[in-house]
């Protein structure tokens, strides 16, 4: 106690240097911080955005059911929406009695996990290859890229956000097992898990296994060098796999229709697209690729094909992942969208993050303090096309959200309540809600959503509503609404007749 007691100020400055220490190592995490704001910054002004189109077959089908009735239909996809994915609809389920037709704390939802996301590969990337650069770069191309621009705004692209942060949170789970020396088993189990529930949160995640497997072959197989127990690891991953998609192929559930999804010469041609969209994600996405399209593909194309054989391990898994995480969307043969590149975009990231990684590590024997500018500038001009190409055609959805808003804020004034079995007729010159393909799905959904069991709206011009309501013959249980001066007016049948007559 007397030697404690004579050198208080050695302890005084272990103290003060831990302290430091503990300063410095925090400080070496602030490009995720800046990337995390940046993100946040990138997505407030869409939080005020209404739900859109696909959104009301979702709130129309969950308002109208019980949970059970609606949970069974949804496991044998019987729901109004084609796509298996039973924890994503659960979820929705959930959020639809927690907020209701409050569009904001969905959003807020859909944000909070694309976040985390960003996070757990920024820690996995890390984790991995201890560079700080490396990390921040990978979880900034992720964060911001415009190749999935609509993937976080559109409330019913949530399968992709919740299954891509399970799967990701997955493999970094994995890492973690690999990395204590495979001894802490809740681990693996929970990797496991992980990937189950990235299943089912949405079906194509599956897909993901083929990158853990090649992880998992280059970071313990390639290191234990046991055949066996390689394969007893995964034995529980591919099987999984199996059983999952062989229950869901075999059910003999509705699923997409052969018209709009399968096999076919146009897989070649959505392959390239989405790749060229990994890296060049401006304007809207094509259907077919154009020149542009299959330069940019074959880039991405020969850039994963030469990482997988000569790159470091983090890129021949993170090669792999890119790849097999569009196939689930290639067959589609009628329409394209950004959210399908969403599940790729991180494998993608971690690729450019690692040859941008080569460049600035060599770039420091040179010159330190030039190879530190030159990275920041280079993050900073990366960054800042892809947030503005994603601020550039999210604007759009401005739009597109506004009409949707203007519909169930002036309905709900205008009728406050309806009988089940009702349906509301609008009087629609303008052509906001009026096309002929939404009237059975987005519109119907819509009365349902607002009010409940078989309330349908219907949206026609003034003529051809006119022309409607001589066969109706003053129905009961028939409402009207004419949109005047961006207000929908409760009208009778007679004030459309004639509106429709001077039409």
């Amino acid at each position: 106690m007397a030697v404690i007691a004579a050198h208080p100020a050695t302890y005084e400055r272990t103290g003060a240097r831990a302290f430091v220490d503990h300063l410095r190592e925090s400080a070496r995490h602030i490009p995720i911080l800046v990337v995390l704001g940046l993100v946040l910054g990138l997505h407030v002004p869409t939080l005020e955005y209404h739900f859109f189109g696909d959104d009301f077959l979702v709130l129309g089908d969950v308002n109208t059911r019980s949970f059970p009735a609606y949970m069974r239909d949804v496991v044998m996809l019987r729901d109004l929406t084609p796509n298996w994915r039973p924890l994503t609809m659960a979820v929705y389920y959930a959020e639809f009695h927690l907020f209701g037709m409050d569009a904001l704390p969905w959003r807020i939802t859909n944000l909070v996990f694309h976040m985390a996301t960003v996070l757990v590969l920024y820690a996995l990337v890390l984790s991995i290859t201890r560079r700080v650069f490396v990390a921040s770069a990978a979880a900034l191309i992720f964060g911001v890229s415009a190749a999935a621009v609509h993937t976080v705004t559109y409330i019913t692209a949530f399968p992709h956000v919740l299954s891509e942060f399970l799967l990701i949170t997955s493999l970094y789970t994995l890492h973690r097992y690999v990395q204590g020396g495979e001894r802490r088993a809740a681990l693996y189990w929970g990797a496991l898990a992980l990937y189950v529930l990235g299943f089912l949160a949405n079906e194509g995640g599956v897909v993901i296994g083929g990158g853990i497997f090649v992880y998992y072959a280059c970071f313990s197989l390639a290191r234990r060098r046991d055949v066996l127990d390689f394969t007893l690891k995964m034995a529980p991953f591919a099987l999984a796999a199996t059983l999952l998609v062989g229950g869901l192929s075999g059910c003999e559930c509705q699923g997409v229709e052969g018209g709009f999804y399968g096999p076919g010469e146009h897989m070649p041609l959505s392959t390239w697209v989405y790749m060229s969209r990994l890296a060049y994600p401006v304007g809207q996405i094509p259907l077919e690729p154009s020149a542009m399209e299959w330069a940019w593909g074959s880039v991405v194309a020969g850039f994963a094909l030469f990482f997988f054989i000569r790159g470091p391990h983090i890129a021949r898994f993170a090669a792999v992942g890119a790849g097999l995480a569009l196939m689930p969307y290639v067959p589609s043969k009628m329409w394209t969208a950004t959210r399908y590149t969403y599940m790729a975009t991180p494998f993608f990231a971690i690729l450019v993050a690692v040859a941008a990684g080569f460049v600035y590590h060599h770039a420091r024997r040179v010159n330190r303090y030039a190879a530190n500018a030159l990275a920041a500038a280079a993050l900073a001009a990366v960054g800042g096309l892809y947030a503005w190409q994603t601020i550039e055609q999210t604007d759009p959805f401005v739009k597109d959200t506004a009409r949707w808003r203007l519909l169930t804020d002036e309905l709900r004034l205008a009728y406050p309540e309806v009988p089940a079995g009702a349906t509301i007729y609008i009087a629609d010159d303008e052509g906001l809600w009026s096309n002929p393909y939404w009237q059975p799905t987005w519109m119907t959904s819509v009365g349902r959503a607002l009010y409940g069991d078989d309330v349908s709206v219907r949206a026609y011009s003034s003529a051809d509503l006119a022309r409607l309501t001589e066969t109706l013959d003053a129905r009961s249980d028939v409402y009207f609404a004419r949109l005047e001066d961006g207000h929908l007016a409760p009208v009778g049948a007679e004030s459309v007749q004639q509106d429709g007559a001077g039409h």
